[in-house]
């Protein structure tokens, strides 16, 4: 098995909540939210496979193998449930482990996603491009989909990071990632979710519009909806306030 590259906050502390990041990112994305939840709960970021400092997969990975590695990680920790929260393909390995994992799986965040994440066209083109030409291109239209203007303009060493840390990835990385989005379909997996959960998704995000988190919500039962204002697509960075006290109340209500 992949050894996946994970930091945790707490290891003895509790709730446990797992931190899954979205497609061309770190772990480091979720700075904010290590540091603004409780101190008494256990926060876990980690890398996806061929992300960060994990290693790249022996074989294009599939959305059940980047659910099996964050078994791995709890595993390791010792850790028997635990809170998943995800964005962007984070959010479609979080919908995995609710419907395969219903005994590891307290609740779940599902931020920034939905049933489906482009088309499986679109994600095979995008995987192709980008083991032909490297991740430069990628990185150059990423950034208006991610951030708001607003917020390109008022923190453009933020932006510029992420851009940056996309621009250096492997492409074998991230073109498996898109891959394993293509193998997926989520209807079936969010129907036979049973844990309590939390759709979540920016008012201004065009990467994964709000009607899609809306439809995401919807078929799974009892699924509540936040929308936030004033963020796109990584609404984690953009809002981390409103995003972080979305993600505690949940934990709060749920466990």
């Amino acid at each position: 098995m992949t050894k996946i590259k994970y930091e945790a906050s707490n290891p003895a502390g509790g709730p446990t909540v797992i931190l899954g990041s979205s497609l061309g990112t770190d772990r480091f994305m979720w700075r904010e939210q290590v540091r603004l939840l409780p101190r008494a709960w256990n926060v876990v970021a980690f890398d996806l496979r061929g992300h960060g400092a994990s290693p790249l997969s022996l074989e294009t990975p599939s959305v059940d193998d980047f659910a099996d590695d964050v078994i791995a990680v709890a595993d390791e920790l010792g850790v028997d449930r635990f809170v998943f929260c995800g964005l962007s393909i984070g959010g479609v390995i979080g919908q995995n482990l609710g419907a395969r994992y219903p005994d590891r799986v307290s609740s779940l965040v599902l931020a920034s996603t939905g049933l489906t994440i482009l088309s499986k066209q679109a994600l095979v083109e995008r995987a192709q491009r980008v083991l032909e030409e490297g991740t430069a291109w990628i990185a150059d239209v990423s950034a208006p989909r991610w951030f708001t203007e607003r917020f390109r303009t008022e923190h453009p060493e933020i932006v510029e990071a992420k851009m940056d840390h996309l621009r250096r990835m492997d492409p074998r990385g991230y073109a498996d990632a898109c891959l394993a989005l293509a193998g997926f379909e989520g209807h079936d997996a969010a129907a036979s979710i049973t844990v309590p959960t939390l759709v979540l998704s920016g008012e201004d995000d065009v990467a994964t519009p709000p009607a899609g988190s809306a439809e995401l919500a919807a078929a799974i039962p009892g699924a509540e909806l936040r929308s936030l204002p004033g963020c796109a697509h990584l609404c984690n960075v953009e809002q981390p306030e409103l995003f972080t006290e979305s993600v505690q109340r949940h934990v709060d209500t749920n466990h």
